[in-house]
């Protein structure tokens, strides 16, 4: 999951296969610092997230100022990209994003920020095609998906109006000549790739030619010369990649060069390639310089000052400077970085924490006239701080979804979440009753007949397919005047409260495994056993929490019946009808609250007055085959009255 992008071959042997500014040598108590960067006004990075986590961001720089506006969409948007991201490009006064879990291209007006429109690409049965790259040609855009189709849309309405076949799991598109070249990965085959790029006519909008080039094909882009250039990335763990020139008048191969690539990027003004590779065997990486006119290397080390590159993500070239910029993903769990280098391969500046899996860059020698800047929060949307986290175990765990970095003790996760959640960045509770306790900065009141606070999560909903994860919500006020937690709790009577399905009282114990690679087993007060199943999406984490000292962690709670069905290879979750989180999206009414549902522990009302505390805790102990386990995330809690008073 975490490495979506370029471990795709790798991953796929299985399935498929801020500091906010910029860090220079004149750098503040933070490492931070203006930029050197010239000729440019704005940086947009796209930052992929986990995989079904939805937590796909795009983030600004604003290079004048120095400053990044993390997940700058959501804060405009008021919502999240998705569940994904792979690629962005501008085409006139749009930037489109390609959002491949979640089935759909974002389309944004450059200048304010906004969403313009949300495109589908889905299936008949409402499944994501898995869209990967976009390119665009005489106001049509192009997209290419893992269905084996590529999607052709019209950029004024905003609407596809033809699919066309192509081959196996395509995973890169570039125009040239009056045509379409897509690579055809075949990575959801693995080992079974495929080894051809397809050419379509883009007047008739049909394939007239497969070119065989070697198996497990990926980026591939366009020179200034009419020739196609394309990385043949083979099986990943053997390091067999190469890059071969296309030549796209005559459609055949006409140079190759048996070099380690797994992506590149074009300096048209100089003709020369930047190319990348990362041997996953030996966990090293390496940045060469391609030139195009000889076909020859130029420099087999591009960075010449000792700058180290933990797990490149992407190359990009700024077309107007001449400048290299990497992004780093480290690990996959936490924020990457962006570097920037010239084109003596020196360290210009760094970009840091812009976002999980930064995978694509966009340069822009305009500025928005985005309002972002100062808008303000209402003071009731506020809360004081993550009181208390403690999520159970999951797929997700020991990453950044759990707060944790390498080395953390509790009490650094605990911050660590108050700090995810103030910038309303993604935490997961895991498995059944995994919770998280908020408090607000004032009291929220309970006004009669009215919704009183908003939960934020990350429910996904494709046509009838659904992505809820429900929680179950409980309020608390402080009658002692403490500030803690430590008052009566009160469950909001959700729609199944009363339903005969429902558990009460559930206990499920989890045990720390033998080894940390391995499934976490659990039992219930139920006489039942089960195990937090491992899969290939997060093969290299423990899914037991590592800042934990004990060795079984035990949970107690309501939970709620199973709401997952299987469809072919898809896992539909449906949602309960209200009063839960994660269970609704959140531009849906129904991921609003209120506080006349609270219950005592006997089922009866209890009328509040208002509430400064809230509990949510993941309410489903059920294994969806490859999705792996249903776990409650929250990104944010907002009152949802001006006043900050009873």
């Amino acid at each position: 999951m975490k490495k979506f992008k370029y471990l795709l071959a790798l991953l796929f042997t299985c399935f498929l296969i801020s500091c906010d500014d910029m860090d220079n040598l004149d750098s503040d108590d933070n490492g931070n610092s203006g930029s050197i960067e010239l000729a440019t006004e704005e940086i947009y990075v796209l930052s992929e997230g986990l995989f079904n986590l939805n937590n796909s961001t795009l983030s600004r720089y604003t290079v004048a100022e120095g400053g990044l506006v993390t997940d700058y969409f959501r804060k405009i948007n008021r919502r999240g990209l998705g569940d994904t991201a792979n690629d962005m490009a501008v085409y006139g006064s749009k930037l489109y994003v390609v959002v491949n879990v979640s089935g759909q291209v974002e389309v944004i007006d450059m200048q304010s920020g906004k969403s313009v429109r949300q495109i589908p690409l889905q299936s008949e049965n409402g499944s994501s095609r898995q869209p990967r790259f976009i390119a665009f040609h005489k106001n049509k855009a192009y997209v290419c998906s893992f269905d084996g189709t590529v999607a052709r849309i019209d950029t004024t309405s905003l609407a596809i109006d033809a699919y066309t076949k192509v081959g196996r799991n395509p995973d890169g598109i570039c125009v040239q000549n009056d045509k379409l070249y897509i690579s055809n990965s075949g990575g959801l085959d693995s080992p079974n790739y495929d080894n051809t790029v397809s050419v379509i006519d883009i007047a008739s909008f049909s394939e007239i030619k497969k070119i065989p080039v070697g198996k497990n094909p990926g980026k591939i882009a366009a020179d200034k010369y009419g020739n196609v250039y394309a990385v043949v990335r083979g099986d990943l763990t053997k390091n067999e990649s190469r890059f071969v020139r296309i030549n796209a008048q005559t459609d055949a191969i006409e140079a190759s060069i048996e070099e380690q690539v797994l992506s590149f990027d074009i300096n048209h003004d100089t003709d020369l390639a930047y190319l990348y590779s990362y041997d996953y065997n030996q966990k090293t990486s390496g940045i060469k310089v391609y030139n195009m006119q000889t076909n020859q290397l130029e420099k087999t080390n591009f960075i010449t000052d000792g700058t180290q590159i933990h797990t490149p993500y992407g190359i990009f070239v700024n077309p107007y400077s001449g400048n290299i910029y990497i992004t780093d993903a480290y690990d996959y769990k936490v924020t990457g970085d962006v570097l920037c280098f010239n084109p003596q391969g020196q360290l210009q500046f760094r970009i840091s924490n812009v976002g999980i899996n930064p995978n694509a860059l966009i340069f822009r020698d305009k500025r928005s006239n985005s309002l972002l800047d100062d808008e303000e929060q209402p003071a009731s949307a506020a809360f004081a701080k993550v009181l208390e986290y403690f999520p159970a175990p999951s797929q997700f765990m020991n990453t950044s979804a759990t707060a944790y970095k390498e080395g953390f003790t509790a009490s650094q996760v605990l911050s660590y979440a108050a700090e995810q959640i103030q910038k309303r960045s993604l935490l997961t509770l895991g498995g059944f009753g995994g919770y998280i306790v908020l408090g607000f900065d004032h009291t929220v009141p309970n006004r009669p007949d009215a919704y009183d606070f908003k939960i934020y999560g990350n429910a996904n909903f494709n046509a009838d397919a659904s992505g809820a994860e429900p929680g179950i919500v409980l309020v608390s006020k402080d009658v002692n005047g403490n500030g803690l937690p430590d008052d009566a709790w009160y469950e909001l009577a959700g729609s199944e409260y009363h339903s005969e399905k429902v558990i009460k009282n559930y206990v499920i114990t989890y045990y720390r495994p033998a080894s940390l690679l391995a499934d976490v087993k659990w039992t219930d007060n139920q006489g039942n056993t089960g195990v937090i199943l491992r899969n290939s999406y997060h093969a290299d984490n423990s899914y037991y929490p590592a800042w934990i000292q004990e060795n079984e962690l035990t949970f107690r709670g309501t939970k709620l019946p199973d709401n997952a069905t299987q469809e072919g290879a898809n896992w539909l979750l449906r949602p309960f009808a209200w009063g839960y989180a994660d269970n609704h999206p959140n531009n849906s009414e129904y991921s609003q609250f209120n506080i006349e549902w609270a219950v005592d522990e006997n089922g009866r009302a209890v009328q509040l007055s208002g509430i400064d505390f809230v509990k949510i805790y993941s309410a489903m102990n059920q294994v969806c085959g490859w999705l792996g386990e249903t776990s409650t995330e929250v990104s944010a809690v907002e009152g949802l009255h001006v006043d900050t008073g009873e």
